[in-house]
């Protein structure tokens, strides 16, 4: 989410936007951010109805889906921007979100650029562009800048810089670290998918396709025991054909589309680790009282 928070900000969270979640490890204590807790007090995951749902867009704060170890409260609070809800179709093309095949993506996404130059760019014309990225030095006219596209349509305004252009990755590289991992799939950060996100309710046939997809979430979350017979899916020992998933899922990316972890490396993240919604900075160094709904 770089560009749009910075390191050391405040953030607030609306926790009764989407229903507060009830304790999950009520026997905890937090004491200079390292939780401590009884780990073997554990309640079933509830949530209260909140005052409105997750909307496209809006930036959430969530637990950590894959850290299997801990309880879901105790994992680690990550912030991301949702970018597809239960039931949407998505997919990832030239490096553009597509959702239920429709353009989405808000005005500030953060992308590596190519800049060449006829001189050195100098760096208080970036910092007044706040262009406040890392960026990488080819050669003294020629860079790899991380901005937005309005950031790069004021670059180019300048009369010395000859061209920027985004940097796509290839559509036929396969990135390992891109769920769900799958070399047949050969999906990467620029092309992706088309992937179903699930839906409360939803039956989908399994089959040979789909299975790389949709098996963690079924054995992470759904709690389902994953087995294969003579090219026969059985969970919990049952021969399966359709699964009905039992609660929503997710996916979200980070505003800085290059350098996030999001849920192009880990998948879905289920309703249960859902903490709530970022209304405002409160406090940053680069600026604050901010709504989270002029970026979007």
């Amino acid at each position: 989410m770089h560009g749009t928070l910075y390191e050391g900000d405040y953030v607030v969270i609306n926790k009764l936007a989407y229903g507060a979640r009830l304790p999950i490890t009520p026997l905890s204590i937090s004491i200079g951010g390292n939780k401590k807790f009884v780990d073997w007090l554990h309640l079933s995951y509830l949530r209260v109805f909140g005052f409105s749902e997750i909307q496209r867009n809006d930036v959430i704060a969530f637990n950590y889906s894959l850290t299997d170890e801990l309880p879901i409260d105790m994992r680690e609070e990550y912030i991301k921007r949702c970018v597809a809800l239960p039931g949407d179709s998505l997919k990832i093309i030239n490096g553009k979100v597509y959702v239920n095949s429709n353009l989405d993506e808000p005005v500030f996404i953060y992308k590596n650029y190519n800049v060449q130059s006829d001189k050195p760019i100098d760096t208080v014309i970036l910092q007044r562009l706040r262009i406040l990225q890392n960026s990488s030095t080819i050669d003294e006219k020629n860079y790899t800048i991380v901005m937005s596209a309005a950031q790069a349509d004021s670059l180019y305004k300048l009369p010395y810089i000859k061209s920027i252009n985004l940097q796509p990755l290839s559509k036929d590289y396969y990135h390992p670290s891109v769920f769900p991992n799958y070399a047949t799939l050969r999906w990467n950060f620029d092309f992706f998918g088309p992937l179903y996100i699930p839906r409360e309710g939803d039956s989908i046939l399994l089959d040979k396709n789909n299975i790389a997809i949709y098996q963690r979430i079924i054995e992470r979350f759904e709690e389902g025991k994953f087995s294969f017979k003579n090219d026969v899916v059985l969970i919990n020992d049952k021969i399966t054909k359709y699964y009905t998933f039992t609660q929503n899922y997710y996916f979200v990316m980070g505003d800085n589309r290059y350098n996030s972890i999001d849920s192009r490396n880990w998948g879905f993240i289920p309703e249960s680790h859902i903490i709530g919604r970022a209304d405002l900075v409160l406090y940053s160094s680069q600026r604050s009282g901010r709504n989270f709904s002029s970026v979007k």
